[in-house]
């Protein structure tokens, strides 16, 4: 099975579950009197939007280029990821205007036994569905399935909360009714967190941010090796999506002919899409350097580097 097909199946498998879990606790919660349940479970549903978006991220992010995406359509999962933090964001502020309301007119009551069965339910669900769709995700290199399963983590972070609400309530007594509303708060905190970092992330993305030191390193190891490459600058690498884009300029033996410079060239591309199946596309721009037998005299070359310049 390929990634799009693997992504698509824990996705499809995502949507049921959320259609589930979040009609069970919305309607358990509004019959047993839990808030936390009840917000709890329109998070589940509000993950149905971003399920969507990730359907909709992997199915146009394959697109080959065309004439008015010339670059392709990666970038399409950055809109998705974005999605995903909106419906974050907007539903910590539900939550928190709903709780607050409860808190001021004092109207929470104590919630019903099932409420907690089903609380108890959704956290180990959504625990396998954020490994499942986490381990997708990284065997496939999408930041935008990581980015739902971590998504399928705070749903159940946000159970356990409700769960724990609710469990207290339940243990204390009606005076400690409010215990409810306080975590439906607590949940509203912890999901606006999580929001704002997918968010700031997909912004990320969609300004060309360069991939992390780690991996901009490895990417260099790769250039010098290849027999004919004398050294390089300029060297770029920006976040498209999923996926890696890079671009340098490479220096080789000014006596070398067109022909074999590019031969160079191609080297130095194919190994590292050998090495890194992460990158989109390296486009490497030619440039004649000082040949080895003057390097060695020290002959010193002001138009052009002999070393590579740390970014």
């Amino acid at each position: 099975m390929d990634a799009l097909a693997r992504g698509r199946s824990v996705t499809w498998l995502s949507i049921w579950a959320n259609i589930a879990l979040g009609l069970a606790k919305v309607l358990v919660g509004w019959w047993g009197h839990s808030r936390a349940l009840m917000a709890d479970g329109l998070h589940s549903l509000t993950d149905l939007a971003s399920d969507g978006a990730v359907l909709v991220g992997l199915a146009i992010s394959v697109r080959p280029p065309d004439e008015n995406h010339p670059y392709g359509h990666q970038k399409a999962a950055s809109l998705a990821t974005l999605v995903i933090a909106s419906s974050l964001i907007v539903f910590c502020i539900l939550i928190s205007l709903s709780a607050l309301q409860s808190l001021q007119s004092g109207s929470a009551r104590v919630p019903h036994l099932p409420t907690l069965w089903v609380a108890l339910l959704s956290i180990g669900v959504k625990e396998l569905l954020f490994r499942r769709t986490r381990a997708v995700g990284e065997a496939t290199g999408s930041r935008m399935l990581l980015a739902n399963a971590w998504h399928h983590r705070t749903d159940s972070a946000t159970s356990v909360v409700a769960a724990a609400g609710i469990a207290a309530v339940l243990f204390l007594g009606e005076d400690w009714a409010f215990l409810d509303a306080v975590a439906g708060i607590l949940l509203a905190v912890w999901i606006g967190v999580e929001g704002f970092r997918l968010l700031r992330s997909a912004v990320d993305e969609l300004m060309d941010s360069a991939p992390e030191r780690a991996l901009l390193d490895d990417l260099r190891e790769h250039i010098l090796p290849i027999e004919g490459a004398l050294a390089y600058h300029d060297f770029r690498a920006r976040r498209v999506g999923a996926r890696v884009d890079v671009d340098f300029h490479l220096l080789v033996d000014p006596d070398l002919s067109v022909t074999e410079a590019h031969v160079v060239a191609h080297r130095v591309k194919e190994e590292m899409l050998a090495r890194h199946p992460e990158i989109l596309d390296v486009l490497i721009h030619v440039e004649p350097g000082i040949p080895a037998h003057d390097r060695r005299r020290g002959v010193a070359d002001g138009s052009v580097p002999d070393e590579s310049p740390e970014p």
